[in-house]
């Protein structure tokens, strides 16, 4: 039994057992206030009462246990809430994903994208889960393949090796290739959205796709040191640029450096970059 057919069992036997006893289940729910932006395995109501359960292999990292926790103090604090864990136990972990399968897949993408868009959307899909899992199991967070994609995407996202732009643009993608494996209708997705996917799925079999932490770290290590740190505003080209070695313009050393970065993620360094300029130009 594979840990994808175990952790579906473990959420099957779980369901069944909190509608025997008079709840309500939905599955993969996305909470509301305050907890907007987490998706829960399940959510159980009964009354006033609400249940948030995770599913969860039995060997879960220290790291998963600890988020689980903080997690279980956050919702006890609402009236009603809590969170259930529901374990399962893991199976022989399948062999880890190959960068050579990794890469092969996303070429046969590109080569099929004109003439089958649906099944350049599988082949890219299998190539960035097998990516993913290629990081989560290098981080030492998962251990074998998990019901779905989305849990995966969450995790990596939670542990800041996805932002959270990332994450939803790779969890959008992840619902156009269930539509196009089911036999449901869609849209094929546009051919520079298909190039990102792809770019990105090499990227992190390689190393670690740009996030908006490591843009801005490594930013500061090559061009924000306290001595040129200070800000400028260039009124003619109407930007802000960064001296020293300079003029460097934030957005366009970003684009340069990380070439798989979303531009909403690197937007969203260069505010924290600006921000960081303000702050030493004030000290000066």
């Amino acid at each position: 039994m594979s840990a994808t057919t175990a952790a579906l069992r473990a959420l099957d036997r779980a369901r069944d057992a909190y509608e025997a006893d008079g709840y309500t289940v939905s599955l993969e729910e996305r909470l509301p206030p305050p907890f907007q932006g987490f998706v829960a395995d399940a959510v159980a109501r009964r009354n006033d009462e609400i249940v948030v359960v995770e599913v969860r292999s039995a060997d879960m990292s220290d790291q998963t246990r600890n988020r689980l926790s903080r997690l279980a103090e956050i919702v006890a604090a609402e009236d009603g809430w809590r969170v259930d864990i529901v374990t399962f136990e893991p199976e022989e972990s399948p062999a880890d994903p190959e960068r050579a399968d990794i890469f092969r897949r996303v070429e046969e993408a590109r080569r099929v994208a004109d003439i089958s868009p649906d099944a350049a959307v599988i082949l890219t899909w299998s190539a960035i889960e097998g990516a993913l899992l290629r990081r989560s199991r290098a981080r030492g967070l998962a251990h074998a393949r998990v019901g779905s994609p989305r849990p995966l995407i969450r995790n990596l996202n939670i542990n800041g090796l996805l932002s959270d732009n990332q994450a939803a643009e790779l969890d959008g993608f992840a619902k156009l290739r269930n539509e196009v494996a089911h036999g449901l209708r869609s849209d094929p997705p546009e051919p520079q959205r298909l190039d990102w996917l792809a770019r990105f799925a090499l990227a992190a079999a390689d190393e670690d796709p740009a996030t908006v932490d490591s843009m801005v770290e490594w930013f500061r290590e090559h061009y924000a040191t306290p001595e040129d740190a200070a800000l400028f505003y260039d009124k003619e080209d109407g930007k802000y640029v960064w001296f020293g070695s300079g003029p460097h313009d934030a957005i366009e050393v970003l684009q340069a450096e990380f070439e798989t970065a979303l531009e909403a993620d690197i937007a969203e360094a260069v505010k924290i970059i600006e921000r960081d300029g303000y702050d030493w130009a004030r000290r000066e």
